[in-house]
């Protein structure tokens, strides 16, 4: 890339985010807590989340990254790490959530998840107590703490993005991301979940394609959710990221001028200018957790995100007010992979 290309690029993101910033709030007493999370496995959550919680320690932040994936983690797999302790041995011990901390390649602090221990799918509610506390010292620690969630929506993971004032939903062009992703804000709706989603598109083409599958998701999320998704960002395809995942090294370490590096790195750019452009004090991530399960009310997300990365437009199709209230999941989703299938007119 030329140093003019560059020169021209981080002027447009830079005057990108000075469009977004007028709208984004962004925490100042506590870490910036981003939920990363998906409607289904297999479409490059934990890859994702990996290597911004990189992105942003190389950007010179402080950065923790949590695998909260009670059942199938493997960030530690990612980062070639076999750790002493995880969240098995936290639940399970006297220990506190920072005595579990290990250092991960690229500068960034991380937490190892259990995987494939029955007892900890599901969290009970001392459990999650005891998460909570742990949270409440990691958010004065980090200036970034991403939350790696498990896929789909279990109750342990709904309240984990209920929870985290910023919310990544990681998708591709696959109909089973976009209807599974669809699903998870339906869930999420149904819990009073009302902030805008930062969507990205991963393993894309190219950028128009991206652009496509996200206004396609957009459009049906906008129509029957209510709800406003923005597009922050989209990752190529790329060889690379097979090839680094193979070898257990992050991307952006193994191959930093790759394709999908770049792409990385101008999401994580983008959502830094916005973060330190706009200041905004809400209640920390620990808190919000902490009222999802220890109050018996119910609790609604305070904050009001407004990202403005592009206009909304409307899909033209069936309403959904329209489809028999006796229809089966199953010809729900049917409806939903139809709707997300077609091309954005």
């Amino acid at each position: 890339m030329s140093a003019s290309h560059q020169y021209k690029q981080k002027t447009e993101d830079a005057s990108h985010a000075d469009v977004l910033a007028e709208k984004i709030p962004v925490l100042t007493s506590n870490a910036k807590v981003i939920a990363v999370s998906s409607g289904k496995g297999g479409v490059g959550k934990s890859f994702l989340a990996t290597n911004l919680a990189i992105a942003f320690a190389q950007a010179g932040n402080s950065v923790c990254l949590f695998d909260a994936d009670t059942n199938m983690a493997n960030i530690n797999i990612l980062l070639g790490i076999t750790p002493l302790h995880t969240l098995e041995h936290f639940f399970t011990q006297d220990l506190a959530l920072k005595d579990i901390i290990i250092q991960g390649s690229g500068g960034i602090d991380m937490i190892a998840g259990t995987s494939g221990v029955a007892d900890f799918v599901h969290l009970s509610q001392p459990q999650q107590q005891k998460l909570v506390h742990g949270l409440q010292t990691l958010e004065k620690k980090y200036h970034y703490l991403l939350i790696d969630t498990a896929a789909g929506a279990d109750e342990t993971n709904i309240n984990l993005i209920l929870a985290a004032p910023y919310l990544i939903l990681t998708i591709t062009g696959e109909p089973t991301s976009l209807t599974d992703a669809f699903s998870l804000l339906r869930i999420l709706k149904k819990y009073h979940f009302n902030r805008p989603v930062l969507v990205i598109v991963n393993m894309a083409e190219h950028r128009v394609s991206a652009q496509a599958i996200f206004k396609r998701f957009k459009n049906a999320v906008s129509q029957y959710l209510q709800l406003k998704s923005y597009l922050a960002g989209y990752v190529l395809a790329d060889k690379n990221v097979a090839l680094s995942i193979l070898q257990q090294q992050p991307l952006l370490l193994y191959s930093s001028d790759s394709l999908a590096s770049q792409c990385l790195r101008r999401i994580c750019q983008r959502l830094i200018n916005v973060f330190e452009q706009r200041q905004h004090i809400t209640a920390s991530f620990s808190h919000y957790f902490s009222d999802l399960i220890l109050s018996d009310e119910e609790t609604k997300a305070e904050d009001t995100i407004e990202l403005a990365l592009s206009r909304d437009t409307l899909a033209k199709d069936v309403p959904l007010d329209s489809l028999s209230v006796e229809y089966s999941g199953l010809l729900r989703a049917g409806y939903y992979a139809r709707l997300l299938s077609q091309k954005s007119p």
